[in-house]
């Protein structure tokens, strides 16, 4: 099972004066929210499963593929008659199967996504897995970044879904909220206002809410600015 590093996190370390971070992304989801974060903050998070070291097959952990998944490559063409050894074929299928297997055992935000060399972006909706929302108190809220700075956009977007559940919370950035499913509550003072699937809110800059719903509930969200996180 994998750790979750999130934005809260980058900013614990650069509030205690740390400038870098090392992380593995064998044990370790960093999600794209704490990327933006610790780019913002002048964080720098260095991959320390990143080495130019040759390996005995010559390969490196830079330039060629990992020695484990040479090595089952390998073990696979052993038990195939040299009739079905279609090696690229073969390799594809492979790794496939091993990126299937990642996303199940994987413990954090992540979604599949398509990008254009013009720079369009297709997020899979159905695909999206949400990570935990540090920002609601410990609540079991679940968000997922799907555009931000990275993508050179003005501005953000993402999922957030949760189970019978409300916090309070002020915005410094814009937001529109698109309701997949069930219905979200935003409480203004002493007014309630439903939204159900189709409907869209909107939430100025400055404004002190509640979000809340009685029972699941999923939607979009688009900030402006991108980096919203760090308003």
């Amino acid at each position: 099972m994998k750790s979750l590093f999130t934005a809260e996190k980058i900013k614990e370390l650069h509030k205690s004066g740390q400038t870098s971070v090392e992380v593995s992304p064998k044990s370790t989801i960093i999600t794209p929210e704490a990327r933006d974060v610790a780019k913002k903050l002048g964080v720098k998070i260095i991959d320390v499963a990143v080495s130019s070291e040759p390996h005995q097959d010559g390969a490196s952990r830079t330039g060629g593929q990992p020695d484990s998944l040479q090595a089952i490559k390998k073990a696979v063409r052993a038990k195939l008659p040299a009739s079905h050894q279609n090696s690229g074929l073969l390799d594809q299928l492979i790794e496939k199967a091993l990126k299937e297997l990642q996303h199940q055992d994987v413990a954090g935000p992540s979604c599949e996504r398509e990008k254009a060399p013009n720079g369009v972006v297709l997020v899979r909706g159905n695909s999206v897995k949400p990570g935990k929302f540090d920002g609601a108190g410990g609540k079991p809220i679940g968000l997922t970044d799907v555009i931000g700075p990275d993508d050179k956009s003005s501005i953000a977007a993402g999922y957030m879904q949760w189970d019978n559940c409300s916090f309070p919370w002020t915005l410094n950035y814009d937001e529109i909220d698109v309701v997949l499913e069930g219905e979200l509550h935003i409480t203004c003072g002493d007014k309630t206002h439903i939204g159900k699937p189709g409907d869209v809110f909107f939430i100025p800059k400055g404004a002190s809410i509640e979000f809340g719903s009685p029972g699941k509930v999923r939607f979009v969200y688009v900030t402006y600015p991108a980096d919203w996180s760090a308003q």
